[in-house]
C-alpha cells in the first residue's frame, strides 16, 4: 500500500470513529448545576452498555471534549472511572478504547444477581404489601405496553425499575446500587439480547410469572423462576458470540 493510500485509510478510520462518537453523544447537553465529570461518565457509560460504542472504538479526549463543549479534564476523569468499571481500556501514551465484554466478569455478575435476587424476592413474597403489589403490577403492565409497541428501550428501563423496586420494597434500597458495579457486563449482553427475536416477550412472560407467584406467596416456584430469569442469559452466549463483532467478547 502506498503512503498516500495508507494516509487515506487512516483518515477514513478516524472519520468513522468520530462519527460513532458523534452519534453516541448526539443530543447530550451538559447541566451546569451538576458535576461535569459525572455527566460525561454517565453518557459514555450508557453508550457503551447499550452498544452505541462498540469494543475497540477509540475514545479520544480531544474529540469528546469538542463534541460536548467541555474541557478535557472531566473527560479524562470520566474515562478513568470507566476504566475502573472495566468498560474501557486505557493505554498510556497510546489512547483509550472501549473494552470487550469479559466473560469472567459476565459470569460474576450473573452469580451475584442470581444469588441476591433469589434471596430477596423469596423473602419479599412473605411481607409484600397490597400497595407494593399494585405498583409491581403497574410496572409489568407498562412493560407489556412497551413490548407490544416495540419500544425496547423503554422496556429495558422498566426492567431496571422493576428489579430495583423489588429490593426497595424489602427495605434494601442500597443493594441495587451495589449491584450496578457487578452487572455492567451483564447489562451489555442484555442489550444485545434485546435484538434477538422473542427475547423481550420471553422476559415479559417471566416478569408476569414472578408477579403471579409473589401474589400467591409461592416461595418455591418464585425462587426457581427468578433463578431461571437471571441465568437465561448464559443460554444465548454461543449464538450471540456468532452474531456479535469478533472483538465484542473476551475470555
Amino acid at each position: 500500500m502506498s503512503t498516500r493510500a495508507s494516509v487515506r485509510v487512516t483518515r477514513n478510520s478516524a472519520a468513522l470513529v468520530d462519527e460513532s462518537l458523534a452519534s453516541a453523544l448526539s443530543g447530550f447537553r451538559l447541566d451546569p448545576e451538576r458535576s461535569y465529570t459525572s455527566q460525561v461518565h454517565d453518557v459514555l457509560q450508557q453508550a457503551i452498555v447499550r452498544g452505541k460504542l462498540l469494543p475497540k472504538t477509540a475514545l479520544s479526549e480531544a474529540t469528546i471534549s469538542s463534541l460536548i463543549d467541555v474541557s478535557r479534564t472531566p473527560v479524562r476523569e470520566a474515562l478513568a472511572q470507566l476504566a475502573e468499571e472495566q468498560l474501557v481500556l486505557i493505554y498510556r501514551q497510546v489512547g483509550t478504547i472501549v473494552a470487550p465484554v469479559r466473560l469472567s466478569l459476565l459470569e460474576e455478575g450473573r452469580f451475584v444477581r442470581s444469588t441476591l435476587e433469589c434471596a430477596n424476592h423469596v423473602q419479599l413474597a412473605q411481607t409484600i404489601t397490597a400497595e407494593q403489589m399494585a405498583e409491581f403490577g403497574q410496572i409489568v403492565q407498562h412493560q407489556r405496553h412497551a413490548v407490544g409497541t416495540g419500544q425496547l428501550d423503554q422496556f429495558s428501563e422498566l426492567d431496571e425499575l422493576m428489579h430495583r423496586r423489588l429490593f426497595e420494597f424489602a427495605g434494601r434500597e442500597h443493594v441495587w446500587p451495589m449491584l450496578e458495579t457487578f452487572k455492567r457486563q451483564f447489562d451489555r449482553v442484555r442489550w444485545l439480547l434485546l435484538g434477538v427475536s422473542g427475547h423481550a416477550e420471553r422476559a415479559l412472560q417471566e416478569h408476569e410469572q414472578i408477579l403471579a407467584q409473589m401474589a400467591a406467596r409461592d416461595m418455591g416456584g418464585l425462587g426457581a423462576t427468578v433463578a431461571a430469569h437471571i441465568n437465561h442469559i448464559t443460554q444465548h452466549l454461543a449464538a450471540l458470540r456468532e452474531q456479535a463483532p469478533s472483538a465484542f467478547f473476551a475470555d
